[in-house]
């Protein structure tokens, strides 16, 4: 999600690589861990999870939430609140850090759907904070306050969170950017009741809060100087909910609507992602000159970005396995912020023009003009053309970049049917940044056009990210992990150089070796 907070601190420090480790795990079979949809028809997975259980603790298994992808938009994920539970579908936003929700205060104009009553909660807490937020879309405002939250089981207490009491532009018009098309009286290319009636279908959830899910110092409390919390999933970790200090998100393919998508807390899902995981640090914001790197200094969820290519995958050439038609290295030290609360995906206005052309032709598509976003031809989603995300762990050039492949079926979003195919009106996935709060010119915002090629593993405990290829998807993941404490595909994750017991059976196999 796009956050204005944050600007004033983006644009006056440094990127720095950020690797130190909290939290180690175990090599025992036995772990727990919670799985959550996101909306498409809810369809339960098999918990299949191979992290390790952390020592002297409680089985504990995956916890799995569903994900709802609402038209290419958002996706929304059902979070309870209090005692007796009051729930809440929010868009899972791992590009901002707070929970809120509307609250009984918020006056139905703006908080048009269910609100949440805290003198109905025997856990309920009043912490008589302002919380106030500014995205890209919109705003909130209320007041922080505590209460019990859980996400399909994953329960944490006293788990601090913002209750709105006004909204500008966020709950009255979730579909931001579908919406802005429709209004656009000089888009000849959308008829607006076709898009409106897709924008505000009864017949699916509809999008009532957020749940951020980045790091603590992300939290509007954080920025304000109000003091540092845990957000949910962080209170995971620290209220032993989860052994493994990981969540897990696969956004499924765009043409897949509905609950498609999930979450995974504590674990890794296998059966979601083809060949290895690759793993890159999560790059920091510091705010001091100290050389120390730890995930007090981090924000967002995000990693080394070294550059943009565009393939032609049916181009094969005898004498180089290089098929770009585009090759951009980024000239100084950039970062790829990863947000599912956001639909598109961010370049500099030169960047996406050139994208856009090179996917579409020069006349195969329009610029909308309220939005900047790129109306398209919904014939390119047929395209053997794929866009190619290019990352490193320093944010720096390197030689063997870790690469992030997506294809043109996944960046041509379309608007009023559930696949390009069937459509007659599409946006192109990869919008320029003018027009649009920008965070700075060298964090690229990455979202949901992009990240549903990859199944992305975020490790709260070595602060770092895993891709992977997204099963049924058609993306693919290059490169080697960049981490020291890189791990099989069996979602072990704990450091190497932290567990004494298995540097001892190194040692000893070693000396084996060498005694033969």
């Amino acid at each position: 999600m796009r956050l204005n907070i944050s600007l004033s601190i983006i644009s006056t420090i440094v990127l720095t690589n950020s690797v130190s480790a909290t939290y180690t795990t175990s090599h025992h079979a036995d772990k727990k861990t919670f799985r959550t949809p996101i909306t498409r028809l809810r369809r339960p997975d098999p918990v299949i999870s191979s992290i390790q259980k952390r020592h002297n603790l409680e089985k504990r298994d995956p916890f799995m939430a569903s994900l709802y992808n609402d038209a290419g938009s958002q996706y929304l994920i059902d979070v309870s609140i209090g005692t007796p539970a009051q729930n809440f579908t929010v868009t899972l936003d791992t590009g901002s850090a707070d929970l809120w929700v509307p609250g009984s205060s918020c006056p139905s104009e703006e908080c048009p759907n269910s609100v949440f009553n805290g003198s109905q909660s025997s856990t309920f807490k009043m912490l008589n904070e302002p919380f106030s937020l500014v995205y890209g879309i919109g705003s909130v405002n209320g007041t922080y306050v505590t209460d019990t939250v859980s996400i399909s089981g994953a329960t944490v207490q006293n788990q601090q969170f913002g209750l709105a009491s006004a909204t500008q532009q966020i709950l009255t018009n979730p579909n931001t950017i579908t919406a802005s098309i429709a209004e656009n009286d000089n888009t000849t290319l959308t008829p607006s009741k076709d898009i409106r009636t897709l924008a505000t279908s009864a017949s699916t959830p509809v999008g009532n809060g957020i749940l951020g899910i980045g790091y603590p110092r992300l939290t509007a409390a954080s920025s304000k100087g109000e003091g540092v919390y845990n957000p949910f999933v962080f209170n995971l970790v620290s209220q032993n909910v989860i052994n493994d200090p990981v969540f897990s998100i696969y956004l499924n393919s765009a043409k897949e609507t509905g609950w498609a998508g999930e979450i995974l807390f504590g674990g890794i899902d296998s059966s979601k992602y083809q060949g290895n995981i690759t793993y890159l640090p999560v790059l920091s914001l510091p705010v001091t000159r100290s050389s120390k790197r730890d995930s007090s200094s981090n924000y967002y969820w995000m990693v080394g970005a070294q550059g943009i290519s565009v393939k032609n995958t049916s181009i094969t050439n005898a004498t180089s396995s290089n098929n770009s038609i585009v090759d951009i290295n980024f000239t100084s030290t950039s970062a790829y912020i990863l947000d599912t609360g956001t639909t598109l995906t961010y370049f500099p206005s030169e960047i996406a023009r050139q994208l856009v052309e090179t996917v579409a032709g020069v006349d195969g598509y329009t610029t909308d003009a309220s939005s900047g976003a790129y109306l398209i031809d919904c014939s390119a989603a047929r395209s053997e053309i794929e866009v190619v995300l290019k990352m490193s762990a320093t944010g720096t050039q390197t030689a063997n970049p870790v690469t992030l492949s997506i294809p043109a079926s996944q960046l041509v979003i379309p608007l009023d049917a559930t696949s390009a195919d069937d459509a007659s009106f599409c946006l192109f996935g990869i919008a320029p940044t003018s027009g649009v709060s920008s965070s700075s010119s060298n964090l690229h915002l990455v979202g949901d056009s992009v990240l549903r090629s990859a199944y992305m593993v975020f490790d709260m405990g070595n602060n770092r990210i895993g891709l992977a290829a997204a099963v049924g998807v058609e993306g693919s993941v290059q490169g080697v992990s960049s981490t020291a404490y890189d791990h099989s595909t069996n979602g072990s994750l704990g450091k190497l150089n932290q567990n004494p017991a298995t540097l001892a059976l190194l040692a000893c196999l070693l000396m084996a070796i060498l005694a033969f």
